[in-house]
């Protein structure tokens, strides 16, 4: 039994991985980030609850107040990680930056004077349009160029209207320039990889230098503004209600003194019982 539940564990958590996080281990990362500022908040907002030495009073103020410190902890580091992240993505699939293989197979492949990124976004929008490609999303040029490129050679969700460009033959027939199919498959497929760890290892770099400035520099001088304002708020209302217990028992000692002078003859001076008459 400990065995059939072990494997269920390991079949669930590769499944998730796999399908979500096995190609951007940068997006692990800023959800797992996340997923800790969440669990924070709720062990700080169970300790307020819990805590027997906070006035009940004090506790309607402080537990909202720390609700919404959790949120803003979590929406500043997971937006400013996000972010950051897309724009590490986005330089990866513009080919800001490129490997020297990913820089090589172009070479083999363009066959003009344009430069890489056009290139690339004219081949993978001709993918995107044509269904060849599966990557529909348009600021994945490289993915979907080689995507494309991999299907095309393979011969998969080719449609039967499909009429490429006079640039895009000469593109392939410069890919297969001593190489037979298998072997130009296999070229692309290395490339792929490449490209794939590449965009991977810079989606890291970008998820760990968001997490360090947003954990370390912006979400504490945004918790500090809050915590000045609620302070200052807190600081105000118990003002209010110290004012109204004072208030309140002057009240009562007004009252006293009136029912005293009710019940109770006021005291009469000494100097008329020196009189006689």
């Amino acid at each position: 039994m400990p065995l059939l539940k072990g494997n269920i564990f390991e079949s669930l958590a590769n499944k998730v991985w796999n399908g979500k996080y096995a190609d951007d281990v940068g997006i692990a990362l800023i959800h797992l980030g996340a997923a800790g500022w969440v669990l924070s908040a709720l062990a700080q907002i169970l300790m307020l609850a819990n805590n027997k030495d906070i006035d009940k009073k004090e506790k309607r103020f402080l537990i909202p107040q720390e609700i919404a410190d959790g949120m803003v902890n979590v929406g500043l580091y997971y937006s400013i990680c996000q972010i950051i992240k897309n724009i590490g993505d986005h330089m990866s699939e513009n080919i800001s930056y490129m490997t020297q293989k990913n820089n090589d197979f172009l070479k083999i492949m363009k066959p003009d004077s344009r430069t890489n990124l056009e290139f690339i976004k004219g081949f993978a929008e001709t993918f995107r349009n044509y269904g060849i490609s599966k990557v529909k999303k348009q600021r994945q040029n490289m993915s979907a160029f080689l995507d494309g490129t991999l299907n095309y050679l393979k011969g998969v969700n080719i449609p039967d209207n499909f009429t490429p460009a006079p640039d895009f033959k000469t593109a392939f027939e410069n890919l297969a320039k001593g190489r037979n199919l298998e072997q130009q498959i296999d070229l692309v497929e290395d490339v792929q990889r490449n490209f794939n760890s590449y965009k991977n290892g810079v989606g890291v770099i970008a998820a760990v230098g968001a997490s360090i400035l947003a954990c370390n520099i912006i979400t504490p001088v945004v918790r500090n503004i809050m915590a000045n304002y609620s302070q200052k708020r807190l600081m105000r209302r118990n003002a209010v209600l110290t004012a109204g217990e004072k208030t309140t028992l002057q009240d009562k000692d007004f009252k006293i003194k009136q029912i005293s002078t009710l019940h109770y003859p006021l005291p009469k001076s000494n100097t008329f019982s020196a009189f006689k008459i």
